[in-house]
């Protein structure tokens, strides 16, 4: 750990480190909640952005978020930072990944919204952040993003977009799962699409 900290750039006395088990690394937001509601701040709008940002442009992306949107508000919240193999993921997965990088980094602003103001300016925050990505042509990907149309959909699954249209066909042919992401119209919509 002493070798990690030592190519890190930092003010020494603000080091913080907390070894926990595997386990206890998955529960991670399951015990922040556990901290939230014990104070009672859990049941407030929480606008989370989760990213997937090219290990080539982490740096940009510090550059253009951290040390501009972000540089003077301190938002309540968490950010998680981690970086994710590609080779670990496989092309049976649906979820969408940066491309040709080995490594890519999860980046997830886990925002806690105390008051109506806050719920704005975070909102507006977020669209900076990928207003941002875009005019940087970061080459991130959004996981679990909010599209209005199917069109901004088939843009974010990209060449996965006929994996998911055999995968609706044969798994949900009446679309009747998940009607308010607007992926898909109608069943006629997603038979058709699974032929074409």
């Amino acid at each position: 750990m002493e070798a990690l900290l030592g190519q890190l750039s930092f003010e020494p006395g603000f080091v913080f480190s907390k070894d926990v088990t595997y386990v206890q690394f998955l529960d991670r937001v399951c015990e922040e909640e556990r901290v939230l509601r014990s104070v009672g701040v859990w049941d407030v709008p929480h606008p989370w952005l989760n990213l997937f940002v090219p290990r080539s442009r982490i740096l940009d992306f510090d550059a253009g978020v951290f040390k501009c949107i972000f540089r003077d508000s301190n938002p309540a919240g968490l950010v998680l930072m981690y970086p994710m193999n590609m080779d670990k993921w496989d092309d049976r997965m649906t979820t969408v990944t940066p491309t040709s990088h080995d490594v890519f980094y999860n980046v997830a602003l886990l925002w806690s919204a105390l008051s109506t103001n806050d719920v704005e300016q975070l909102h507006r925050d977020n669209k900076a952040v990928l207003a941002f990505l875009e005019k940087a042509n970061i080459g991130y990907k959004q996981y679990l993003p909010h599209h209005t149309s199917q069109d901004g959909w088939l843009q974010h699954f990209g060449v996965k977009w006929s994996k998911i249209i055999v995968l609706k066909a044969k798994y949900d042919p009446q679309a009747i799962l998940s009607p308010g992401q607007r992926m898909f119209l109608s069943p006629a919509k997603v038979s058709s699409s699974a032929v074409a």
